[in-house]
């Protein structure tokens, strides 16, 4: 009987034990499950927030100045008085666009059309589109332009800008394609392709951006202003420096809006006419390879 009671109580500790075992196994399941579920619920979330990140827009508040700053700069630069333009520097002959040899015309809807190609890391393509932006805007009439700036890991690093990715662009009498190639991390972000790339890759081997054409008869490849003049400057600063014309900011700006805007007004055979016959107009007309 002693061995009998001994038997049984061993094969019930036996058992205890292998009950607790099976239990731990459970609970371990039961963890790595719920671990696998977080892991997978954290990975949908990271996926929708990345989905929905602004590819361009740099941080409010940052180095550059907050987004009501980029509001407040575009605002008074597509309205800049003509006034000021009139008062401002002549354009220098590097900021005239080249006629294109062998050139045909370009256009859509009917329209002489303006091809944009940049990037938005890009900083020579930040500092040109301020004169492009507020030279069309004298024809048409701008949508979605979001504030964003070049990259931090290139020259002239954070210059404040628009991209124009997204965006639209109304007139009259012209047309305006811009295509982004690039995010601000240096990532795809639009294609080049059709006629814009046939046209950008024959006058445009080498490349380079920003490169835009006007009409496909004339082109500027790279920025038209003084890249050093406005290295390191906040978008409260650029504004204003556009604003005063005797400033240096205002000495490589402002020749740059009137030289596009003379280039625009030859597109569109002097219309609007308070535009084209303006004096700055007038005068940078005279640059004009024809």
């Amino acid at each position: 009987m002693a061995k009998s009671s001994r038997a049984e109580a061993a094969a019930k500790a036996a058992r205890m034990r292998e009950e607790a075992a099976r239990k731990d196994r459970q609970r371990r399941q039961v963890i790595a499950a719920v671990i696998a579920v977080v892991v997978v619920i954290g990975a949908v979330v990271i996926g929708v927030v990345v989905a929905n990140r602004p590819a361009s827009t740099p941080t409010a508040g940052g180095s550059t100045g907050s987004t009501a700053s980029a509001d407040a700069a575009l605002a008074k630069l597509v309205a800049l008085p003509q006034a000021t333009l009139d008062a401002s520097a002549a354009p220098n002959t590097s900021q005239a666009p080249s006629k294109l040899e062998g050139g045909t015309a370009l256009t859509k809807d009917g329209k002489p059309k303006v091809l944009y190609v940049g990037a938005e890391y890009c900083p020579f393509c930040a500092m040109e589109r301020w004169p492009l932006i507020a030279a069309l805007s004298k024809f048409g009439t701008f949508n979605g332009l979001k504030p964003t700036t070049s990259a931090t890991d290139d020259v002239h690093p954070d210059t404040p800008t628009w991209s124009f990715a997204g965006s639209t662009y109304t007139s009259d009498v012209l047309a305006f394609e811009a295509v982004e190639t690039s995010d601000r991390e240096k990532q795809p972000l639009e294609p080049l392709e059709g006629e814009n790339l046939a046209v950008f890759q024959k006058y445009n081997p080498g490349g380079g951006i920003p490169w835009i054409t006007y009409g496909g008869t004339y082109a500027t490849d790279g920025a038209t202003v003084d890249a050093n003049v406005l290295d390191g400057k906040t978008y409260d600063q650029i504004i204003a420096g556009i604003e005063d014309p005797s400033s240096d900011i205002g000495k490589t700006v402002n020749p740059a809006v009137n030289m596009i805007t003379a280039q625009l007004c030859e597109m569109t055979g002097g219309k609007p006419t308070n535009v084209c016959t303006s004096q700055a107009v007038m005068s940078a007309s005279v640059l004009i390879k024809r």
